[in-house]
C-alpha cells in the first residue's frame, strides 16, 4: 500500500516509517497538516495516518480538508494520539476519520490496524466497482451497445445545459424503423434483433465522436447532434442516415431491406427544454411516417398544427360509432362487356359535425394506431352483412359483396371467429362475401399467422381480393400459391392507360396475368368513356368507377338494386 504519514515529530515519523517499510509498504512523510494535504493531492495514497496534535492545522482539520478533496474514493484515515477519550473519538469521526492508534504502539497493533483498513478499502473498492458496473449496464442498451433510454434521460438535460452555456445549437433526431413489426412477424424476433444491431452500427457510422446515440426501445432510436451550425447540417445528416439504412441486410441467409423515418427538432430554434424538444421531434417523426415513410421531417409550427388536428381527430374517432357518425356507402361493380351488375364494394364513410367529411385514408390509420380498428371494422362488416341480407344478395349467383379489411384487423387473433359469428348471425351465404386486402399486406405476411387466417376464410367459401394491385412488389410464385380470387388494378394505372402507351402495356399485362392465374380482374377508378373502351378492348372482365356509378348511400343503393336484383334473380331462375 501507499501510506501517507503526517506528524510534526521527526522521531515519530522515523519510527512509523521504518515499521511500515518493514511490512512492505511505500511511505510518504509529511511534517505538517498543510504538507499532508499537498502530498495527498500529488501521490493519491491508499491509507493516511495523521497525528492529532501538530503545528499549524491539527489532524482533525487536516482530515476534514482531505475529505472535501476526497468525496468519491474515501481513503481510510487513522488518527495517531497519545490518549483517546470519548470526545476525541467523536471529533475524529466527525472529521472523517476511521480509526485511532494510541502511542506508543507495537508493530503488531500497527499491522492489525492497517489490515483492518485494507479490508475496509477493499470492500469500498468492490462496492465502487459494482456500482460502476451497474451504472454501465443501466446506461448501455444490452442488445445494440448504444446508450439506453435511461442514459438518454440522464444525459439530455446536461447536454442542453452545455449547449446553452457555450451558445451552441444542437439537433435531436427521433429515428423509427419502417415496417419493423412486419419483419419481426415474418422472420422472427431473432432476425429482428440482428437487424437492430446492424442498424445501430450504421447509425454510429453517420455520426461524430461527440454525438449521442441511444436506443429508446423497440425499433426507436434517438440521436443528438452537438454543436451544429444550422438546420442544413441536420438535414444533411438525416439524408445520410436514410441512405445508409435503406439498403439490403443479409441476416442469416435472409435478405432484408429496411428503411427509417426521422423527426428532427432543433435547440434552441424549436424548443429550449428537454420535454418540448422530445415532443417536437416526435411530432416531426409522426409526419415523416404519414408522408410515406423513408424520409425525414424538420419540425415546423405547421406540423405542430397538423399534429394537434390529428389528436383532435383521434379523440373524435373514439366516439364516432357511439354518435352514429360512421356510415356505409356502396359502389357497384359491373361486367364491362355487358354492363351487368356483378358486385358491390362497401366503403366506410365518416361525417363529423366539426371536421366534415373525413377521408378513410386519414381516419383508418388513426383507428389502427388508436386500437379502434377492430371495433370499427367489426361494425362495418356486421352492418354490411345485415344490409346484404336485407337486399337478398345471397340469392344471386356469382355475385360478390366486397368489404375492405385493415391489415391490423386481419392480424387480430379473434378476426376469423368474428367473421364466422357475423355470417351465422346475419344468415348470409359465405360465398357472397369477398374480403379486400391491399397487395402489400398480403405479400408481406406469407410466412405468418395471417396466411393461416386467409386460408381458413378461403376454406369457408369467402373470397379474397387484392386491392391496389400493381403498386407493390408481388412475387409471382407467392401470388400463385395464395388463395386469391380477385385482383383489383389500382386506379392510377387505369386513368393513365389511355394517355400513356407504357402504362397501357402494364394494364394489359396485369389483366392477362390475373386471367392466366385463374383469377377475376377488376379495374378500379374508371372515369371516362375512353378508359372503359380501352379496358373492353383488353377483355378486362369487370370494373368500377364514377363513369359507371359513383358510391351510393344505403337508400340510393336500395333504389338502384330494386329492378336489377329482381332481374338477376329471374335470369338465374330461367338459366
Amino acid at each position: 500500500m501507499k501510506i501517507l504519514v503526517a506528524d510534526d515529530s521527526k522521531t515519530n515519523i522515523a519510527i512509523i516509517s521504518a515499521a511500515l517499510e518493514k511490512m512492505g509498504h511505500v511511505v510518504f512523510a509529511a511534517s505538517s497538516g498543510e504538507q499532508a494535504i499537498e502530498l495527498f493531492q500529488q501521490q493519491s495514497p491508499d491509507l493516511i495516518i495523521l497525528d492529532v496534535i501538530m503545528g499549524g492545522i491539527d489532524g482533525f482539520e487536516c482530515a476534514s480538508r482531505i475529505r472535501k478533496l476526497d468525496n468519491n474514493d474515501w481513503i481510510p484515515i487513522i488518527f495517531l494520539s497519545a490518549s483517546v477519550d470519548d470526545i476525541s473519538i467523536a471529533k475524529g469521526i466527525d472529521a472523517g476519520g476511521d480509526d485511532y492508534l494510541t502511542k506508543p504502539f507495537s508493530e503488531i497493533t500497527l499491522a492489525a490496524k492497517i489490515k483492518a483498513m485494507q479490508r475496509i478499502s477493499d470492500m469500498r473498492q468492490k462496492l465502487f466497482d459494482t456500482t460502476r458496473q451497474l451504472y454501465l449496464l443501466s446506461s448501455t442498451d444490452s442488445l445494440t451497445g448504444v446508450y439506453s433510454r435511461l442514459q438518454f434521460d440522464r444525459s439530455f438535460k446536461e447536454i442542453i445545459g452545455t449547449a446553452d452555456c457555450y451558445h451552441h445549437a444542437l439537433a435531436l433526431f427521433f429515428i423509427d424503423l419502417d415496417n419493423f413489426k412486419n419483419i419481426n412477424d415474418s422472420f422472427g424476433h431473432h432476425i429482428g434483433d440482428l437487424l437492430l444491431v446492424e442498424v445501430a452500427k450504421r447509425l454510429k457510422s453517420c455520426t461524430r465522436s461527440n454525438d449521442f446515440i441511444a436506443r429508446l426501445g423497440g425499433d426507436e432510436f434517438a440521436m443528438i447532434l452537438n454543436e451544429i451550425e444550422n438546420a442544413e447540417e441536420a438535414r444533411y445528416v438525416a439524408q445520410k442516415i436514410i441512405n445508409t439504412l435503406d439498403v439490403d441486410y443479409n441476416l442469416e441467409s435472409h435478405n432484408i431491406r429496411s428503411a427509417c423515418s426521422i423527426g428532427i427538432a432543433l435547440y434552441p430554434a424549436h424548443a429550449t427544454t428537454q420535454e418540448n424538444l422530445i415532443l417536437n421531434a416526435d411530432i416531426a417523426m409522426y409526419h415523416a411516417k404519414a408522408s410515406g415513410r423513408n424520409n425525414y421531417q424538420l419540425f415546423t409550427t405547421e406540423l405542430n398544427d397538423k399534429y394537434k388536428q390529428r389528436m383532435n381527430l383521434e379523440h373524435a374517432l373514439k366516439f364516432a360509432l357511439e354518435r352514429k357518425e360512421l356510415s356505409l356507402t356502396y359502389q357497384p361493380i359491373f361486367e364491362l362487356h355487358t354492363k351487368k351488375l356483378v358486385g358491390l364494394e362497401t366503403l366506410l364513410f365518416w361525417d363529423h359535425p366539426q371536421f366534415g367529411i373525413v377521408s378513410p385514408s386519414i381516419f383508418i390509420p388513426l383507428a389502427e394506431e388508436a386500437g379502434l380498428i377492430s371495433q370499427i371494422g367489426n361494425w362495418m362488416i356486421r352492418t354490411a352483412c345485415q344490409q346484404a341480407a336485407q337486399w337478398s344478395l345471397h340469392k344471386l349467383k356469382d355475385f360478390k359483396f366486397t368489404i375492405n379489411i385493415s391489415s391490423r384487423q386481419v392480424r387480430h387473433e379473434d378476426f376469423y371467429q368474428q367473421i364466422v359469428d357475423i355470417i351465422a348471425d346475419t344468415r348470409i351465404n359465405s360465398h357472397l362475401l369477398e374480403l379486400e386486402l391491399t397487395e402489400t399486406v398480403v405479400m408481406n405476411y406469407t410466412n405468418v399467422p395471417i396466411l393461416e387466417t386467409i386460408n381458413k376464410l378461403h376454406n369457408l367459401g369467402i373470397g379474397i381480393s387484392i386491392d391496389d394491385f400493381g403498386t407493390g412488389y408481388s412475387s409471382l410464385i407467392r401470388l400463385k400459391n395464395l388463395p386469391i380470387n380477385t385482383l383489383k388494378i389500382e386506379k392510377s394505372f387505369i386513368q393513365d392507360a389511355v394517355t400513356s402507351p407504357h402504362v397501357g402495356i402494364i394494364v394489359s399485362y396485369l389483366i392477362a396475368l390475373g386471367k392466366n392465374l385463374g383469377m377475376n380482374v377488376i379495374a378500379e377508378g374508371i372515369e371516362t368513356k375512353e378508359q372503359l373502351e380501352f379496358l373492353q378492348t383488353k377483355a378486362c372482365p369487370q370494373g368500377q368507377g364514377y363513369y359507371l356509378s359513383k358510391p351510393l348511400t344505403t337508400e340510393q343503393m336500395t333504389n338502384f338494386l330494386d329492378d336489377r336484383v329482381n332481374e338477376l334473380i329471374r335470369s338465374a331462375s330461367q338459366a
